[in-house]
């Protein structure tokens, strides 16, 4: 090779995917095919930020191993190696939820990112196909090195080619699967210990090799089966067949292999997903190793995915895993790293200080951040917004740190006039981080349009409804028809509900996905496009039709583990601020009073998101407090209780939220509004799925920031000081002096501007 040596750019970075196996697992240690496909989630190496307080992964034994094979290999080609100091950060996005890891191949990518990256540095463009194969070959046998010969190989394959592969240790082949089907994973609850079960598995086939090469065996043709369902030239009917065929192959071959084993691969909650799959009509197997992690499920339309999905969550707790796009490219080079949310000391810079470390961080153009300013919105744009425009009002808009969820990080933009709102969720975010960050996962984006029926003829009600739903199919197409372009996207209508309020009053909702729309004016659309039909059908008299704001199909859902070590004040250990936030917690569980406060607190968080992005705050709260009451009786949207050891020592606290997110990032002010747009920059321009999800951590840290608040020193000490400066400021005091009367008026313990009048002229008497 000729290529010159070159060094590693200051902020270059190189990825890599991870991986799930569709089918042929434990088959494919003995020789046979597997079909493995990267997602895209991905491990990132990259040189040390200077803002973060970032450092390299030397204690990783895949690390070490990729480092010293690499290097070598490097050497071996007269190619520059960077300096042992210059380890380069490894930085995992996507492959945990929590602090449980999903078994996505995490390892895997690491050692083909750092591979990837020492390439990148001697100037080798790794996503050559050339390169590959030297990063794949380096990469294959650090990741033997480092995990003692166990493994196929499989993941660093997907990890460095990416997309979908045919793998067997004869070799490795692209392949593509058809553009119908709908691939998605499911929480099985548990950390799978692949080790464990290898183990296990090893100690039973030597005694019972006849049965274990019989189920092997029908691992293996199962994996033909599916292999064979992919041809482009089958009809989709009967290459769907032929993949829930294989699926129930295959999982047959692993109750061989658990009976064999002595031990649970696959477990209860894995066989709840596999039957609900199954009763379905779709296609389920555990992807890896069983025994926990995820269960892959195939679909003819990821609709029917969906559907599941709310049958599963509702029925049994059961989640579908975030959205993880399948066939993701492989190893590749990176404009920049990941954004890290822990920037220090970001409250004592200046505001353009703010934002440098913020155009940093994440990417967006130090010039873009300027759609923040107070004339962001001109008054003219603001005329075409609202009718009798007179003016803009500004807010402040702060930046949330410390923000990690589902293995993504996040500086969230949060727009509020309450202070201390933005550095009471930062700071709980920074408790909640080291935990492992929040996990979340969202509902369908379905929302509700509504169709009320009034009595217009003598039928009985019971009798219309029975008509309505026998038309259910027709309703369905309608409704698709006043929508093409959403059918387009992938959302359209999922189904017909008929509520019977009372003998003069029917109601028919229209579930339909929206999309990456908040959905107001299609669903709005929907419901006046159905009237007719519907007054067709019944004979009934339709009065209202629209949407209704009560988005209980479209929730988000996070939780927390945090140390209780983090939670410790001056006064109290950790352990007894813990049992103090359960005991707060179950205060709000007993009394409406208690939880609308609560909630309220929950709802600082929340609405600053939702103000930032340009969404409706107004049915945010709305959604949000009806929901606290769909039991019966109002309580609080976020819970939490102690965790023990096995000492019966308090170990940790658990927070969860469940809360309505219908937003949106197409449409609206989401596009209108300059300031609107740069926040969804920041962000990384999410979907409204992922929206939803940030909003809720946002509101849950709020709430860890109150509770604790209220459950150690009270609520009144830290806003004592914030409250002083806005004192300050209205008394005239301006730059330093804000600061050192905000002192002065808590000392005295009297915050009134009579006083802070008095006290500013005697600190400027002082300072003459």
């Amino acid at each position: 090779m000729s290529e010159s040596p070159a060094k590693p750019a200051p902020f270059g970075a190189v990825s890599a995917p991870g991986k799930s196996f569709l089918i042929g697992e434990y088959a494919v240690l003995e020789g046979h095919t597997a079909v493995v496909t990267a997602v895209d989630v991905r491990a990132h190496a990259h040189s040390p930020r200077p803002q973060h307080d970032e450092r390299p992964s030397p204690d990783s034994p895949f690390v070490a191993a990729a480092v010293e094979l690499v290097s070598g290999w490097l050497r071996g080609h007269d190619y520059e190696v960077p300096a042992p100091e210059a380890l380069p950060v490894i930085t995992t996005v996507g492959f945990t939820a929590g602090n449980r890891k999903l078994g996505l191949g995490s390892s895997a990518a690491v050692t083909a990112a750092t591979v990837g990256w020492y390439l990148a540095s001697a100037g080798l463009d790794v996503s050559s196909p050339e390169i590959r194969e030297i990063a794949l070959s380096i990469a294959r046998a650090a990741h033997s090195m480092a995990q003692e010969g166990r493994g196929s190989g499989a993941d660093v394959a997907t990890a460095v080619l990416g997309g979908t592969v045919r793998f067997s240790r004869e070799g490795i082949e692209p392949i593509t699967t058809p553009s119908w089907l709908a691939i998605g994973f499911f929480d099985a609850g548990a950390p799978a210990r692949t080790g464990s079960l290898l183990e296990s598995l090893e100690a039973g086939a030597a005694g019972s090799r006849e049965a274990y090469d019989a189920a092997i065996a029908g691992i293996g043709a199962a994996s033909q089966r599916f292999q064979a369902a992919l041809d482009p030239a089958l009809a989709m009917d009967d290459a769907f067949a032929a993949i829930q065929d294989a699926c129930r192959r295959h999982n047959e071959g692993l109750r061989q292999l658990q009976d064999i084993a002595s031990a649970h691969i696959l477990t209860a909650r894995i066989e709840t997903i596999i039957g609900a799959a199954e009763w379905a009509g779709l296609a389920a197997k555990p992807s890896g190793a069983g025994g926990g992690d995820l269960v892959v499920v195939f679909a003819r339309s990821g609709a029917a995915l969906d559907r599941l999905a709310v049958e599963l969550y509702h029925q049994h707790r059961v989640a579908l895993v975030r959205k993880l796009e399948t066939n993701a490219e492989g190893l590749r080079a990176e404009p920049r790293p990941p954004v890290n949310s822990r920037i220090k000391g970001l409250f004592k810079r200046s505001i353009d200080a703010r934002r440098e470390a913020l155009a940093l961080a994440t990417g967006v153009p130090l010039a873009r951040l300027a759609d923040a300013d107070a004339g962001a919105l001109a008054p003219e744009a603001a005329d075409h917004m609202i009718e009798n425009v007179i003016g803009v009002m500004s807010m402040p808009m702060g930046i949330g740190t410390n923000f990690t969820l589902n293995g993504r990080d996040y500086l969230v933009p949060m727009c509020v006039e309450e202070a201390s709102v933005v550095a009471a969720a930062s700071n709980a975010a920074k408790m909640i981080r080291a935990g492992g960050g929040f996990a979340g996962f969202s509902d369908p984006p379905w929302m509700i349009a509504q169709v009320q029926l009034v009595r217009d003829d003598r039928s009985p009600s019971a009798e219309i409804v029975a008509r309505i739903e026998g038309a259910r199919d027709r309703l369905l197409e309608l409704a698709d028809e006043a929508h093409p372009r959403l059918v387009e996207r992938g959302g359209g209508a999922r189904d017909i509900e008929v509520r019977n309020l009372d003998v003069d009053n029917i109601v028919v909702h229209v579930l339909v996905d929206c999309r990456d729309a908040m959905g107001a004016n299609l669903l709005n659309t929907v419901a006046e496009t159905l009237a007719p039909e519907l007054a067709q059908i019944s004979g009934w008299r339709p009065v209202l039709r629209i949407l209704s704001n009560l988005a209980d199909r479209r929730a988000s859902h996070v939780s927390v583990r945090v140390p209780a070590h983090m939670l410790a004040s001056k006064q109290l250990d950790g352990g007894d601020v813990a049992q103090r936030i359960e005991e707060a917690s179950r205060f709000a569980e007993l009394d409406p009073y208690r939880a609308t406060t609560h909630n309220k607190g929950i709802m600082n968080g929340v609405d600053a998101v939702v103000i930032a992005t340009g969404n409706d705050w107004r049915a945010m709260e709305a959604s949000a407090h009806a929901y606290a009451v769909r039991g019966g009786r109002y309580g609080p949207l976020a819970t939490w209780r102690v965790e023990r050891d096995a000492d019966d020592a308090i170990a940790a606290l658990r927070g969860k939220l469940s809360i309505p997110t219908a937003v949106g990032v197409v449409g609206g002010a989401t596009r209108s509004h300059p300031t609107a747009r740069m926040a969804l920059e920041i962000l990384g321009n999410p979907s409204g799925v992922e929206l939803g999800l940030i909003m809720a951590a946002a509101g849950l840290a709020s709430n860890l920031a109150a509770l604790r608040a209220l459950a150690t020193e009270g609520i009144q000490r830290g806003h004592m000081t914030l409250h002083a400066r806005a004192v300050a400021m209205a008394a005239g005091a301006r730059g330093a002096e804000v600061e050192a009367l905000a002192r002065r008026l808590v000392d005295v313990g009297e915050i009134k501007p009579e006083r802070a009048q008095a006290l500013l002229g005697e600190l400027r008497e002082g300072g003459r």
